[in-house]
């Protein structure tokens, strides 16, 4: 009996994991249905098909990105720890919302958006290929993806889910930019890295959430109102425990290190299921974007760059929790924009060797 597309290119994968690691077969064959899910997504990018339908799909595997499941794969930042063969850091990709906002148009915002998801859709094409022929596979899978490596099979794995993340990211932060401007969008809140540091330094947000919404639902009459505000807050929570993680990886990144846990980055990115709130999407304006998504420093290093995007991603955070008579287009804008910065930290934190036990 010939094997399913998925068991063919489970069985190229066990070749980038480490032969005792105990969930080797279950990882193998989760991270096998991921990617085939991932490229069956991507592929109309490729061919200059209509972007939209492609990015909510893409969009909806956000919750397989951590690759976990409760009676098999472990967690990415399992894999990365303890389950791949020995990998070195390899070239970093682009980040996924840096100049995004650098054109003042919005029609000119969502063509550089969509730019770069079909960019990073033929890089996770061609990468599929590569974790294909790891163990020369010529069947079925080898029909979807293809044949002969040129990275070592843990570093294509790694990459590949990088690729796969800022296509995740670019597709979350999509929506503002695809759907039409809200007219009652109005401002966004301050900037707030400062103010949420501050309030940190003063005791622990981490299980703030219920005062946290109490202070959204009386500051933002438009939250209050809204019935399926409170489904977007049950994820919209976890950026407390986001922002510890951000904070972490900003400051070791700044002393030229890099965290050693990206278990709450992945978290954050594996939660994000707008399907549940899409009624209180709306367009962002084009300021918002260019606010938000500037260009980055001329010139800067791996780390700095990673260090600046965490710096962003606490930002928008902060601004969440400052928020006061934040529309509803405002809350699920910032909210998308944060899972674009976590999703390219955790991308370019992996291509860099992050998560490596060795």
């Amino acid at each position: 009996m010939a094997e399913k597309p998925e068991e063919e290119l489970a069985r190229s994968l066990l070749v980038a994991l480490r032969a005792d690691f105990a969930e080797r077969k279950a990882t193998a064959l989760e991270l096998a249905e991921l990617l085939l899910d991932a490229i069956a997504a991507a592929l109309p990018l490729t061919r200059n098909e209509p972007a939209e339908p492609a990015l909510v799909q893409l969009e909806s595997l956000a919750t397989q990105g951590d690759v976990y499941s409760w009676d098999g794969a472990p967690g990415w930042d399992v894999v990365l720890a303890r389950g791949l063969q020995a990998r070195a850091p390899i070239e970093a990709g682009p980040s996924v919302l840096d100049a995004l906002g650098a054109q003042a148009e919005r029609d000119r915002q969502r063509a550089e958006l969509e730019r770069r998801a079909r960019e990073q859709a033929v890089q996770l094409v061609s990468l599929g290929r590569e974790a294909a022929r790891f163990a020369v596979a010529r069947g079925a899978s080898a029909e979807v993806l293809d044949q002969v490596p040129t990275l070592p099979a843990a570093s294509a794995l790694v990459a590949a889910h990088a690729s796969l993340f800022r296509l995740i990211g670019l597709a979350a932060a999509s929506s503002p930019l695809l759907l039409p401007e809200d007219p009652r969008a109005f401002a966004l809140p301050p900037p707030g890295e400062k103010a949420l540091e501050e309030e940190m330094d003063r005791r622990d947000l981490d299980h703030a959430q219920e005062e946290w919404l109490a202070l959204l639902l009386a500051r933002n009459p438009a939250a209050a109102q809204a019935p399926a505000f409170r489904t977007f807050y049950a994820g919209l929570s976890q950026a407390l425990r986001v922002a510890t993680a951000l904070r972490r990886f900003r400051d070791e990144a700044r002393s030229g290190r890099l965290a050693s846990d990206g278990e709450a980055l992945l978290g954050a990115v594996g939660g994000w299921q707008p399907v549940r709130w899409s009624s209180l999407r709306g367009g962002a304006p084009a300021q918002w974007i260019a606010q938000l998504c500037p260009p980055a420093p001329s010139s800067e290093s791996d780390l700095e760059r990673l260090a600046r995007e965490c710096s962003a991603g606490l930002d928008l955070v902060g601004r969440l929790w400052l928020a006061e008579n934040l529309s509803l287009t405002g809350f699920t804008t910032l909210a998308a924009l944060l899972i674009g910065r976590c999703a390219s930290a955790v991308a370019l934190w992996e291509e860099l060797g992050g998560g490596s036990s060795s």
